[in-house]
């Protein structure tokens, strides 16, 4: 989904595994376990500020807010500020408890554009940045379940998906200018 607030509009992705919480918790955490879905990084112990390791170069980030799941009923979070990408945020939430089944929601927000941004600027990152996100999550979903492969989806699919999703953006966007909203 795409949401608009007051810091800017978010690309908004989930998935669901069957743990809870405190066992997914390390693959945000932990950099030889980041890196198995998305990058590793290099940190100071306590240290606010981290060196991903994207395409073999350091880039920086500054840690905006950190909680982590002391039980396997709590929620918890990750928010970065990364130089080049923006604001990256991954939270964690139990799934309720009458679904019977241990497990968590993980939800990726990036926020892609500053509010007002032009909405061929905002379709054309939707479609760009929706299926690398994606694609992230899932090998996350492949890595916590240990079966690679078992959440692809063709890279045409996501594609198509995530240019709808622009569109219905772009058109929504459209439609409430004229209304003047």
């Amino acid at each position: 989904s795409v949401t608009e607030w007051e810091d800017g509009i978010d690309l908004v992705l989930d998935t669901q595994v069957a743990l809870p919480p405190t066992q997914v918790w390390p693959y945000l955490t932990r950099s030889e376990l980041l890196e198995d879905w998305f990058v590793g990084y290099q940190s100071d112990p306590g240290a606010a500020d981290i060196l991903l390791e994207l395409d073999d170069q350091p880039v920086p980030a500054h840690v905006l807010s950190v909680s982590a799941p002391e039980a396997d009923d709590d929620t918890a979070h990750v928010l970065l500020e990364v130089d080049g990408i923006g604001r990256l945020g991954l939270s964690l939430a139990p799934l309720p408890q009458e679904e019977q089944v241990t497990g968590t929601r993980i939800t990726l927000a990036h926020t892609i554009a500053d509010r007002g941004i032009d909405h061929d600027i905002l379709a054309q990152a939707i479609a760009q940045v929706g299926p690398v996100w994606e694609t992230h999550l899932r090998l996350l979903a492949g890595a916590l379940t240990d079966s690679p492969g078992a959440y692809d989806v063709p890279e045409s699919q996501m594609t198509t998906r995530y240019e709808a999703l622009a569109e219905i953006k772009r058109a929504a966007a459209i439609a409430n200018k004229q209304l003047g909203i």
